[in-house]
This record gives C-alpha cells, sequence and structure tokens, in this order.
C-alpha cells in the first residue's frame, strides 16, 4: 500500500510540474510577444511607457524561471533525486515570497499605475496625426482598424 501511494504521489508530482513547466513556457513567450510584436496596441503603450518594456522583461525573467523549476521537479520527481527536489522546494519558497512581496507592491500603487496608463493614452491620442509617420502612429491606425 504504502508503495503505490509513493508511485502516485510521485507521478502527481511529475504531472504538476510539467504544467508549470508549460505554463513558464507559456509566460516567456508572452514576454517576447510584447517586445516583438509591433502592430498591436501594446507596441503604442510600449513606446510612450517604461512599464510595459518593463514589464515584459520582467514576464521573460519569470517565465524562464519556472521553465527552470519546472524542468528541476520534473526531473526530481522522476528520478527521485534529493538534491534537486530540496533546490525545487527552496525556488518555490522564494517565489511565493517574491509573489506575495509582488501582490503587496501593485495593491498599493494600483493608483499610480492606472493614471500612468491613462496619461499614456491620453498623450498618444493629442500627439497622433494623421499621415502616421511614427510606429506608434502606424500602431494607433492598427488598433483603430480592428
Amino acid at each position: 500500500m504504502g508503495a503505490g501511494c509513493v508511485k502516485v504521489t510521485k507521478y502527481f508530482l511529475f504531472l504538476f510540474n510539467l504544467l508549470f513547466f508549460i505554463l513558464g513556457a507559456v509566460i516567456l513567450g508572452f514576454g517576447v510577444w510584447i517586445l516583438a510584436d509591433k502592430n498591436s496596441f501594446i507596441s503604442v503603450l510600449q513606446t510612450s511607457s517604461s512599464s510595459l518594456q518593463v514589464g515584459a522583461y520582467v514576464f521573460i525573467g519569470v517565465g524562464a524561471i519556472t521553465i527552470v523549476m519546472g524542468f528541476l521537479g520534473c526531473i526530481g520527481a522522476v528520478n527521485e533525486v534529493r538534491c534537486l527536489l530540496g533546490l525545487y522546494f527552496v525556488f518555490l519558497l522564494l517565489i511565493l515570497i517574491a509573489q506575495v512581496t509582488v501582490g503587496v507592491l501593485f495593491y498599493f500603487n494600483a493608483d499610480k499605475l492606472k493614471k500612468e496608463m491613462g496619461n499614456t493614452v491620453m498623450d498618444i491620442i493629442r500627439n497622433y496625426t494623421a499621415n502616421a509617420t511614427s510606429s506608434r502612429e502606424e500602431a494607433w491606425d492598427y488598433v483603430q482598424a480592428q
């Protein structure tokens, strides 16, 4: 009975970490997409506000760390390597602390972020010309055409 429970736990840990790995790849891809896509509203905001560009780099970093964690968890679970599982546990604690910190920061700075995004959009609208000479104006035209 005990050996069966250990096997089931091992495979559930593997499955969970595989999903963690995939989620990390999605987050990393989203960060790269924010930086690479020049024909969307995100590029309009990105050229006007450095916060979105910093956010894209944060997505890339978080995605990469999540991929590494998922990999460590998968290998540690399947091969039952105690060192990798210990490292995985330490990373989980660090991520929990980071998430709580970011959540508190966003909670206390929500009004500032809303105001900055609103000012950015209003600045783009005020400085818009119909001739579309910059990538920002071309992206804004693309958004309006949708």
